[in-house]
């Protein structure tokens, strides 16, 4: 299966992780990996968030690994790849969850040896309002950088117990197993659940913590196929929409037919993926990356962005134009579906 993991961000820049030993009893380790994914979503161009840290906790003290940029040689660095001056702290991590979709992620922990055992973990992702390096989004139709946060109230202390300031938690509190076939994990986005504009005073977005998953890669397969132009241009054709139009696959857990796929907005697909025109090949293309093995259904639409968990937009016009079934997923295998 293809599943394209980044461990540099461009050029020299490369990412450095720096752990803390655990309290663990156990003798036994083993090498820990840890990415980034993001499923989908329409209407925004950069979702960047900052990660400054990752712990994984199992006894009293957590290990704790720092994630900034650093050089291939070990050697922080700044956004430009010039070495730090002495004394300087070193950069945490920015990372535009965009470019990492379908099958593609970004290492976080490249590999690093952990001991064994049972495990919950936090992701540490700086908030909209951070002094120095904030986490923000960018809309569309609009340039402007609007500040991110993560909505979680998860406590996570680092090794001196004290929570950083400005900075929000991802906890995944459900324990997980760290050993020899299960070290390879990627935390899974889903910014087409998660990814909402904050409401009181507050203004920019949150990323609700119910929208991210902790998944073991062993257990998942891939999704990906083509969209003939055919078919792309017949979708909107045939299809009526005040609202412009967003090519996407929806996927659905078991055999579903196509009059019952229902949107977001009515809790019905697992995910979704966006169509997009490969440069390379002129085709349009989508991918589904970490799918847990099961039986699927797609439908495919080309009014995406009438859809939200909130509701259909106003105006909205959602359909599904094409459905396919019975459609397998088996570990570490890539199922291709088609169509034309």
């Amino acid at each position: 299966m293809f599943k394209h993991k980044v461990s540099i961000l461009t050029g020299a820049l490369a990412l450095a992780i720096v752990g803390c030993d655990s309290d663990s009893s156990s003798t036994d380790t083993t090498p820990f990996s840890l990415a980034v994914s993001d499923a989908a979503i329409d209407e925004v161009d950069e979702v960047v968030i900052v990660v400054s840290k990752v712990a994984l906790k199992s006894g009293s003290d957590p290990i704790v690994f720092n994630v900034y940029l650093m050089d291939e040689e070990g050697n922080p660095i700044d956004e430009d790849g010039n070495p730090l001056e002495e004394g300087e702290d070193p950069i945490p991590l920015s990372i535009d969850l965009l470019q990492y979709q379908g099958g593609e992620s970004l290492t976080l922990i490249n590999e690093q040896v952990v001991p064994v055992g049972q495990y919950q973990m936090c992701l540490f992702v700086h908030d909209g309002d951070h002094p120095d390096y904030p986490s923000y989004v960018i809309e569309s139709e609009n340039t402007t950088s609007m500040p991110l946060s993560v909505s979680g109230n998860g406590k996570c202390p680092t090794a001196n117990g004290e929570e950083d300031e400005f900075t929000g938690i991802l906890f995944f509190n459900n324990a997980f197993t760290i050993n020899t076939p299960n070290n390879d994990y990627v935390v899974e986005f889903d910014l087409r659940r998660g990814l909402k504009e904050a409401t009181g005073n507050d203004e920019g977005f949150t990323i609700q913590r119910t929208s991210v998953s902790l998944v073991n890669t062993i257990l998942t397969g891939e999704i990906s196929g083509t969209v003939s132009s055919t078919l792309y241009d017949d979708c909107e054709t045939d299809t009526e929409s005040i609202t412009g139009y967003a090519h996407a696959l929806y996927l659905y857990q078991g055999d579903v037919d196509i009059d019952s796929m229902t949107p977001f907005a009515e809790g019905g697909p697992v995910t979704a993926a966006n169509v997009v025109l490969d440069e390379e090949t002129n085709m349009y293309r989508y991918e589904f990356g970490f799918i847990s093995e099961g039986d699927y259904s797609l439908g495919y639409t080309c009014t995406a962005n009438d859809d939200s968990e909130d509701g259909i937009v106003e105006n909205g016009e959602f359909s599904i134009y094409r459905a396919e079934s019975n459609i397998s997923v088996v570990a570490d295998e890539d199922t291709t579906v088609d169509f034309n």
